[in-house]
């Protein structure tokens, strides 16, 4: 009787064993027509399963409901041909078992709408024997399923939090996110349907209505605030209620316009001129001037924002990285207008369809910068 050559076990990445889960391994010589699995619990090293199967691929399938949960076993593997001929067992092979982990985002149902452009994704993750996550990863799919955006890997169990920024209004999206456990079981949220659909509110257009009893009438009272403004020039234009100014143009707030208490400002934007500041603001608690401009760090395009403690303590900045920051032509040339401002787009087609939305926002004293895209929608001139 011949000796048949060794099989080698591929390596087995954990599993549920509530299913049926197939151990594939590799062999060359006459061909197969059985195989037998002989399986060992890894703690007290007794044969847990000892099986032949008749096939001819080079697999050998563990029936549902063979092993426990949270258990470590060892495997080996010894294969037959059509002539009695055996092999010897392979080398042992160890796997782990653990019941199939809860992994969804939390508060969200397929086919959800979301009433913002930056809609904030947290994950679940709960497994009964204790196996922590060790990476999981987030993506945005456009409406036909093809890769929009990803968060890149992520490791910290304590945050599992992505914001993706700039969907666009009334579009229809897929999110999903996947992962990995320390011993290799793979989780997958699929694919969830969401809508996008948001609209703010200005606060001008509030109404209060207030009774009069005493003459039988009814008054009406708004937040609008009748803002004051002065503009340098007439180098500007109007577009979809849009205000375009050129380079040796400013625009000023000058009255009705202040703010004393914590806020966000939004500050939208298309092209914008390198490291110049394109935006002023007195700080209400100060009574100093932060500034936002646009500088090159690297090969990567930051907003800075600076705000300024006072004459004797100085200034701090704030930086955040622009997604995405610029075009480049086939000799790597950034893309810029006639006034040499850097064109900022979301998208890699060069439509001048994306407005940057820098948002300062002030809390507890304390000033942050994030930037994002949103697409316009119908241009028209005005």
């Amino acid at each position: 009787m011949a000796i048949l050559n060794t099989p080698l076990v591929h390596p087995i990445y954990a599993f549920d064993p509530q299913y049926n889960y197939s151990v594939s391994f590799t062999y060359t010589g006459n061909q197969t027509v059985r195989n037998r699995a002989v399986v060992l619990d890894n703690d007290t090293y007794q044969t847990v399963y000892d099986s032949e199967q008749d096939r001819m691929r080079l697999d050998h399938v563990f029936p549902g409901g063979t092993f426990v949960p949270g258990k470590t076993y060892q495997v080996r593997i010894q294969v037959f041909d059509a002539y009695g001929n055996e092999s010897a067992l392979s080398a042992p092979v160890l796997f782990y078992c653990f019941t199939t982990p809860e992994f969804y985002f939390e508060d969200m149902r397929d086919t959800a709408t979301l009433h913002t452009a930056n809609p904030k994704l947290t994950l679940h993750y709960f497994q009964s024997e204790h196996e922590p996550l060790q990476d999981f990863q987030f993506y945005l799919y456009d409406y036909d399923k093809s890769l929009a955006a990803s968060s890149g890997h992520k490791y910290d169990p304590a945050d599992m939090s992505h914001t993706f920024y700039g969907l666009k209004n009334e579009s229809e999206y897929y999110i999903r996110a996947t992962g990995t456990t320390v011993h290799g079981f793979s989780v997958d949220t699929g694919y969830i349907k969401i809508n996008i659909q948001y609209f703010v509110m200005p606060a001008n257009v509030l109404f209060e209505a207030k009774n009069h009893p005493e003459n039988g009438s009814i008054s009406l009272e708004s937040g609008v605030i009748d803002i004051g403004y002065e503009i340098d020039n007439d180098n500007y234009s109007i577009k979809n209620s849009e205000l375009i100014i050129g380079s040796d143009n400013t625009l000023t707030y000058n009255a009705g316009f202040k703010i004393t208490d914590e806020f966000k400002v939004f500050v939208k934007a298309r092209k914008l001129p390198l490291n110049s500041a394109f935006f002023k603001m007195r700080c209400p608690e100060t009574g100093n001037y932060l500034d936002i401009h646009i500088e090159k760090l690297g090969k990567a395009y930051y907003g800075v924002l600076h705000i300024p403690y006072g004459k004797t303590l100085g200034a701090y900045h704030v930086f955040a990285e622009l997604p995405q920051s610029c075009l480049a032509d086939t000799q790597g040339f950034l893309l810029a207008d006639t006034e040499n401002n850097l064109i900022m787009l979301a998208g890699t087609d060069y439509q001048d369809l994306y407005t940057t939305v820098f948002e300062i926002s002030y809390k507890k004293g304390l000033y942050d910068l994030h930037i994002y895209y949103e697409a316009d929608t119908v241009t028209e001139d005005i």
